[in-house]
């Protein structure tokens, strides 16, 4: 048996490219839903996987959205699933604010360095700084 993540993901995207993920997540008792689920909460936040993941999530929950409640144990995998999901949502808006602040430095830079230029050509100096970017 092979335990590697890529191949547990590789055959879900297999899966889902056939059309036939639903019906092979579906009809699962208690301890394979637990494996599946701790299997997606602990790999979902791995870029690499979020794609196929986060669509297993999807169906999973679809899926067994009517058990909830009567396993602890489920319970329990989709609360650290949740869990898993909603740190994930917050670490990709910390980068889109990250983001949008590297924008606002990149523009400031770029402005500056045109009015730093436009500056140099009234003072005679556009010749003397083209020269020294060609050495």
């Amino acid at each position: 048996r092979l335990y590697t993540p890529e191949v547990t993901v590789a055959v879900m995207q297999e899966l889902h490219r056939r059309g036939t993920l639903r019906s092979a997540l579906a009809g699962r008792d208690e301890k394979q839903i637990n494996l599946l689920l701790t299997f997606v909460a602990r790999r979902v936040i791995e870029p690499r996987f979020t794609p196929v993941l986060v669509t297993v999530a999807d169906m999973i929950t679809d899926i067994y959205q009517p058990v909830v409640g009567q396993s602890a144990i489920v319970d329990r995998q989709f609360l650290r699933l949740q869990e898993a999901i909603g740190k994930e949502i917050d670490y990709q808006e910390e980068l889109l604010e990250v983001l949008g602040m590297m924008d606002t430095l990149f523009a400031t830079f770029t402005k500056k360095r045109a009015t730093c230029l436009d500056e140099n050509k009234s003072n005679g100096l556009t010749e003397t700084i083209e020269t020294d970017k060609n050495n």
